[in-house]
């Protein structure tokens, strides 16, 4: 027995489909998009800019295994020879964190561009839980990096367990306005 309250999408006067995701992330080179600049001498200008950032990273193990390495030496100013698991997590975090960046930007720049809407939402506590699994989820690359990291010596799996959980707050409310966040970005 259904109740009248329910909808029921057969008596709709349109087709339900689900949106199909496009991953920026995927393995090989897809090109970035090009910024529109507002005169050719500001085109110019810019050029050498554009074309060594013309692509994104690639996110095939090799790659990921050097952006790993050179995070271990550049970044957290470790030997590439010996670092600990919690090395390996804060450079994993640093490369996944480039990965979000050039996705966060170009999406900024389209944003602007488009000069679309935006929806701001203020709380005193968030209980958002840990982020670098759920990052490498949504962006389809936990395979690549279980691999690129399993050819260094490590589990991904194990290097879950160093990230803090980043909880403000005492529940309730923080986690309420976590699914919120959530639920408006996906």
């Amino acid at each position: 027995m259904t109740t009248s309250g329910v909808w029921d999408p057969s008596t709709a006067n349109f087709e339900m489909k689900r949106k199909s995701s496009f991953s920026l992330f995927a393995p090989g080179a897809i090109s970035r998009p090009r910024p529109i600049g507002d005169s050719d001498e500001e085109k110019a200008k810019y050029e050498k800019l554009w074309k060594l950032m013309s692509e994104y990273k690639p996110n095939d193990p090799n790659s990921i295994q050097k952006d790993i390495v050179g995070h271990v030496e550049f970044s957290l100013a470790c030997t590439r020879f010996s670092f600990s698991r919690e090395d390996a997590y804060r450079a994993t975090s640093l490369s996944v964190r480039d990965r979000l960046l050039e996705s966060f930007n170009d999406t900024n720049a389209w944003y602007a561009e488009r000069d679309v809407k935006r929806a701001y939402y203020l709380s005193a506590e968030y209980l958002l839980g840990r982020a670098f699994q759920n990052a490498l989820v949504n962006l389809d690359l936990e395979p690549f990096y279980s691999d690129a990291l399993f050819g260094l010596g490590f589990e991904l799996e194990e290097l879950y367990e160093y990230e803090a959980d980043p909880g403000l707050g005492n529940g309730g409310l923080g986690r309420l306005a976590a699914c919120f966040l959530d639920s408006m970005a996906t």
